[in-house]
């Protein structure tokens, strides 16, 4: 873990630890799929399926700007707009369901009136597009050390900068193979996942390490106690613990550059 003043330490994440209250420890479930299709200018950005959400995939998004997902609206000043992604999916619902309710397709499985189901889904559908139309808007402003989330114009919240971070997560199957997630995370914001799940452990860690330094914004590791954590803002009076160990080598020190993107 490599602090402000370069040094490295041993950070301690466990709920008595560094996480301030309201920010969860696991691995963040939620509404978000993917990433913007477009990385800036366009007023529209819809979440891209969760199939393309990989570290190869990111690494081309990167390529492309250093600053993905967000786009440098001017020095330190970060900005990332866009909509849920289940604008696409109550709207796919809603096609599908309005279809076989206008056909008659499906009215009767086994001799059962099943009709119910269909009409069912065009609400649900519908319900979904409306709610998913307000935009996001957050906000990452170093000029004044603080972040702000909105949505469709109204504050949601905002906060020192040491609350927004960017961290792997870990899951597994029945199997006991595991999968990594690499999430953009805050307090009170909805996750972000850049990477949905991977087997590669290293390009992923690779991969958010080299936007949490981008965007000059902490790095968590998917364990609560490790090495690999990279602090570069810390809450106003803390200061480190006996209990935190200083790291003698760093193992991160090497700049990184557009080809170490390739994965």
């Amino acid at each position: 873990m490599r602090g402000a003043s370069g040094g490295g330490s041993f950070l301690d994440r466990s709920p008595g630890g560094f996480l301030p209250p309201g920010i969860s420890a696991t691995a963040p479930k939620g509404r978000i799929s993917g990433l913007p299709t477009t990385s800036g200018g366009k007023r529209f950005q819809l979440w891209a399926l969760g199939l393309f959400c990989t570290e190869r995939h990111l690494a081309k998004r990167l390529k492309n700007n250093s600053f993905y997902p967000f786009t440098q609206q001017q020095p330190n000043v970060f900005v990332l707009e866009y909509y849920l992604d289940t604008l696409w999916k109550g709207a796919l619902l809603f096609v599908v369901c309005l279809f076989l309710v206008s056909f008659g397709l499906g009215s009767q499985v086994l001799k059962q009136e099943t009709w119910g189901f269909p009409a069912c889904g065009v609400g649900v559908g519908l319900w979904l597009m409306i709610s998913s139309l307000p935009r996001r808007r957050l906000v990452l402003n170093h000029m004044r050390g603080t972040y702000h989330f909105s949505i469709q114009g109204r504050t949601v919240c905002q906060g020192p900068m040491h609350l927004v971070y960017v961290r792997l997560a870990l899951s597994s199957d029945a199997y006991g193979r595991c999968f990594f997630q690499l999430v953009l995370c805050g307090h009170k914001l909805e996750p972000l996942v850049l990477v949905q799940l991977s087997e590669r452990y290293e390009q992923t860690e690779y991969l958010g390490r080299h936007i949490a330094r981008k965007l000059n914004i902490n790095y968590f590791d998917y364990l609560a106690t490790s090495y690999r954590h990279v602090v570069r803002h810390w809450p106003l009076g803390a200061t480190f613990s006996p209990g935190i160990v200083q790291r003698k080598t760093g193992t991160y020190d090497k700049r990184i550059s557009q080809s170490d993107l390739d994965v």
